[in-house]
């Protein structure tokens, strides 16, 4: 078998090792561009609330609920540098690693002398122009001799358009006495001429040597600098681990440079050596000895040159330039998750986010992926086919680029930046299990098109296939990036208070327990949702395989091409398509069937119906989908049967109804498909072992290919339309309309944390709001103050926060007043600046390790009856009295059918009197003061108590709080008639 017809995979593997080294340049590059600007990033963390002590989850809980004033304090403190700056690295790698291949060549030629200086007969001359002719070269390479060298090889250097042939003089010495050994040492190197090898392999070798000088060595002593410097540093505890992983990083990187390009180095050799053979070199020229190894296979692994047992070796049997091994793997998944990580970081670090960006830059990673381990998955299972021996699987294969894509992720700390280990580190095995299903996929692909393909070569099914597993890839790349942040680093919000909020949002829209589910699942069921392409991916997944069976059956002319002698080659049978497809519409049927009796069910009611519908038809129909070429007829017959529910449930309700559903469950029908298959799999090998690959002639009844094809056309069409109209909704719907956002879960931070917080809290600007609320003496000073402190960090320290959040009050209700009763509002313009300075002075007691003062200060003087109602205690009575009459006003017109919906926003509404009333300024009459505290408090509690009540479907609450709302009305009416004078009591 000619193994050029595959290729020879060196290509790919010098596109790892250059992004490995691209990635290794980027980093030093982007510390040292955040270095150009006065940057207080970490300031502005604090003052968020973030704790150094307490882990990732600590930080996003901080980060998450102050996401506005966070990202204007990184503005205002931490600039960014221009964008172009972080690119300088690889950048200068690779203009120095130029200069240095062209340097190489200079260096080499600089001791040769032409061959003609030496061959005074000719006779050199004549052998090496028939060597060449024999090499099939069109245009000879310059031969030269190096008088120096006192071995019996060869070398050439240059570059692929100017290539020269080194022989070395022992080489010349020795050509009379073993012309065999100097005919095959000419041709080997005249071989890497003909496989245009040569720039590449001095591009690997510049590239190495100017990784060293420039990255590792700066890199290595400023992360060693950082590193001591760090140890005194009050942030240590989230310092170090950070630090302590660039360093691992450096030397892991290293490793796998140094991997990556001997892996380049001693490909190319052997290739070299079976194409020398195949041109009449004698085999005799490999009959060297070899040196005493010590590490076998290990040490082999990191030799530039393989042994000559191996390549002795290789050329009884190529067998292993296609198998696929743990390394190339092992580097690729390695590869993928640092430059995934490093572009993500990139992006974060010029605040360009959202959903489609992190696609893009999964995009990346999964090219790199899909590239490497695709094609050599690829060429394995071809010459498998070739050789007539069982395939790979593609599990091994899975397990080690899974399992180096789990290391670079921890290397490159991505979903872990100030903890040692990811709070929920389980969780990282999905990265093993999502390679070993990517992988076993793509042999699986490939096994069923090798044996239906009718052309003269692989490369077109090849291409598909790689293609909708680089989008598959992409998929879980960018899925991986929220869901997997969720899970491994874990979910910082309080679960039951964001029960609560959904409930507020969405009342009495089905039971309790389905509510609460349908809440705490929302987050993930977001993280599914956004992710640009998945159901395009999804589709790809099942579809591309399908296209098989359209295929018009015939000899597998790409057998013949490969290997002359060969005989024919049928195609293999696959089963009926109808076998395929028709369980899938049966568990469609069933599932339309149970819908079709739920039609009535409440709104939430029926989405979560149709979801679990879509996903128990997809089980059924992967758990009866036949088992040959299992995991692409599993997937198939699986999203058949969850397409057809979905289609259902938008004819009996509406497609904008089950939007939300869509995506997760047909998402969920996938990975359930799977895992049936896997375990099927995991059966069958128990059952019994795998016998060798046997070509079984086609059945005898011919199957007309048009059905075939008009079926898998309409089945693909009709899901990608699905996948189109959601992409289209998921652009058009707010951003976080899937996901409320309730106050994240409250930690206690430890003194010296507390007084950090406060000093950076001061620092990036609430020193200088204080500042301009005590001094706000203008109606337009207040204004500006209550427009800055609205939009600040509120205070980290639980203790003071009563007294922040009455300066923010107090200076809205400036502003708010000053337009229409400038007097009123100076008035509470001096209020606030009451609560500032005592605020400020709770500030001075913590940082001298005191307890503070947070009681919160009165707004003033007692004011008169008559000055207290003009300064808003009357609007406030007014605004009530108006709430309640529209909420009673709604009750009496709708007669019982209420909205609850509307019905809540009435009774927020009262709840927000109450919650403005809060904090007024006192009076001088006692009794009026007394019953003001009161019917405060009374009336921000019936209104929470009512929008509850409503929450809950609880009638007989929602009754006892419009009955307190309804005395609160009375109580109003007893105030507004004592601010008018009226002595009669209430």
């Amino acid at each position: 078998m000619d193994e050029r017809v595959l290729g020879p995979g060196t290509t790919v593997r010098f596109a790892l090792l250059l992004v490995l080294l691209v990635v290794a340049s980027v980093a030093p590059a982007s510390d040292f561009a955040s270095r150009t600007t006065e940057s207080h990033s970490w300031a502005c963390a604090l003052a968020a609330g973030w704790d150094p002590d307490g882990g990732d989850l600590a930080e996003m809980a901080g980060l998450l609920s102050q996401p506005g004033p966070y990202e204007s304090c990184l503005a205002r403190h931490a600039p960014r540098p221009p964008w172009w700056l972080p690119l300088l690295g690889p950048v200068v790698l690779v203009a120095a690693a130029t200069a240095l291949f062209f340097a190489i060549a200079a260096w080499k030629a600089r001791r040769v002398v032409p061959v003609r200086r030496v061959d005074r007969d000719g006779d050199l001359t004549r052998v090496l122009d028939d060597l060449v002719a024999t090499a099939g070269l069109t245009r000879a390479p310059a031969f030269v001799v190096d008088p120096t060298a006192t071995s019996t090889g060869a070398v050439v250097f240059g570059r692929d358009g100017r290539p020269v042939v080194s022989l070395h003089g022992g080489l010349l010495v020795r050509r009379h006495t073993d012309p065999a050994r100097f005919r095959a040492v000419v041709l080997h190197e005249l071989a890497h001429v003909r496989n245009r090898d040569i720039t590449l392999t001095y591009a690997t070798v510049a590239l190495w040597r100017v990784f060293l000088a420039l990255v590792l060595l700066p890199d290595t002593v400023w992360l060693v600098w950082q590193l001591v410097e760090g140890g005194s540093s009050p942030l240590r505890s989230s310092y170090l681990p950070s630090v302590t992983r660039g360093i691992v990083l450096a030397v892991v990187l290293v490793l796998l440079v140094h991997l990556a390009r001997a892996d380049v180095l001693r490909t190319r050799e052997v290739h070299a050596d079976l194409t020398a053979l195949r041109w009449g070199a004698d085999r005799r020229g490999w009959e060297v000895a070899d040196t005493p190894s010590v590490g076998g296979a290990f040490a082999e692994l990191w030799r530039t040159h393989p042994r000559w047992d191996l390549r002795r070796a290789s050329l009884d049997d190529p067998a292993p330039l296609f198998g696929v091994r743990a390394l190339p793997m092992f580097l690729t998944g390695v590869g993928a998750a640092l430059i995934y990580g490093s572009a993500w970081q990139y992006l974060k670090h010029y605040r360009i986010a959202g959903w489609w960006a992190d696609q893009v830059v999964a995009l990346l990673a999964s090219a790199l992926v899909t590239g490497i381990a695709g094609i050599v998955l690829w060429r394995a299972v071809a010459h498998a086919r070739l050789t007539n021996v069982d395939g790979p699987t593609g599990v091994r294969a899975g397990l080690w680029l899974g399992t180096g894509v789990l290391a670079g992720e921890l290397v490159g700390g991505q979903n872990v930046i100030h903890s040692w280990v990811p709070a929920r580190w389980w969780f990282l095995s999905l990265i093993v299990v999502a390679g070993v299903a990517f992988t076993w996929w793509i042999a699986q692909c490939a096994r069923l098109w090798a044996g239906t393909w009718p052309g003269r070569t692989l490369r077109a099914p090849m291409l598909l296939v790689l293609a909708a597993g680089w989008v598959v890839l992409s998929a879980w790349f960018a899925w991986w990036r929220g869901g997997g942040a969720l899970l491994v680093v874990g979910w910082p919000i309080d679960t039951d208070a964001m029960v609560a909020q959904f409930q507020r949002i969405s009342p009495g829209t089905g039971p309790a327990w389905l509510v609460r589910d349908i809440a705490v699942a929302m987050p993930m069921v977001a993280t599914v949702s956004k992710v640009p392409l998945l159901l395009v991916a999804v589709t790809l997944a099942w579809a591309v395989p399908l296209l098989a069976w359209t295929v018009r059956p015939g000899p597998l002319r790409w057998v013949r091409e490969a290997v002359a002698d060969a005989p024919e080659q049928l195609p293999q049978p696959l089963p009926p398509l109808r076998r395929v497809v028709l369980p899938g519409v049966l568990g469609g049927a069933l599932a339309a069937v149970a819908l079709l009796v739920g039609r009535d069910l409440p709104e939430l009611e029926f989405v979560a119906a149709t979801f679990v519908a879509a996903t128990a038809a997809a089980l059924l129909a992967a758990l009866v989908a036949p088992s040959r070429h299992r995991l692409p007829v599993v997937l198939a017959a699986a999203q058949i049967a969850a397409l057809c529910a979905i289609a259902v449930g938008a004819l009996v309700r509406s497609w904008s109804v089950l939007s939300p559903m869509i995506t997760p469950a047909l998402a969920l029908a996938a990975v359930l498909a799977v895992g049936i298959a896997v375990g099927r799999a995991a059966a069958r090998r128990l059952r019994r072992r795998r016998s060798a690959l046997s070509v079984s002639p086609p059945p005898h009844r011919v199957v007309p290919v048009r059905p075939r094809r008009a079926v898998v056309a309409v089945l693909a069409t009709g899901s990608l339309l699905t996948a189109g109209v959601e992409i289209t909704a998921d652009a058009a719907r707010p951003s976080g309309s899937l996901v409320p956002g309730p106050t994240p879960t409250a930690s206690a931070s430890s003194a010296r944390v507390t007084r950090m917080q406060l000093a950076a809290w001061s620092a990036v600007g609430g020193h200088a709001i204080l500042a301009r609320v005590t001094s706000g003496t203008t109606c337009d000073a207040a204004a500006t103050a209550a427009r800055d402190a609205q939009a600040f960090f509120r205070v980290p320290d639980p203790r003071l926060r009563p007294l922040w959040n009455t300066v923010v009050t107090r200076s809205d209700r400036a502003r708010t007043h000053c337009p229409t009763k400038p007097e009123i509002g100076l008035a509470w313009a001096r209020a606030a600046a009451v609560a500032a300075t005592a605020l400020r002075a709770g500030l001075a007691a913590v940082h001298r390790g005191e307890d503070p003062v947070t009681t919160v200060p009165e707004p003033g003087d007692a004011l008169g009856l008559a000055q207290w109602a003009d300064q808003g205690a009357r609007d406030l009575l007014s605004r009530f009295g108006t709430t309640s009459r529209r909420l009673f006003a709604y009750i009496d017109q709708v007669q019982g059918r209420i909205e609850p919906t509307t019905l809540t926003s009435h009774c927020a509404e009262v709840s927000r009197v109450g919650q403005d009333a809060q904090g007024f300024f006192r009076v001088s009459d006692p009794g009026v003061q007394e019953r003001w505290d009161a019917f405060v408090k009374s009336s921000n509690e019936a209104g929470s108590r009512c929008t509850r009540s409503i929450a809950d479907v609880d009638v007989a609450a929602l009754r006892t709080a419009l009955q307190e709302i309804q005395r609160l009305r009375r109580v109003a009416v007893c105030l507004e008639n004592r601010i008018r004078g009226s002595v009669d009591s209430c």
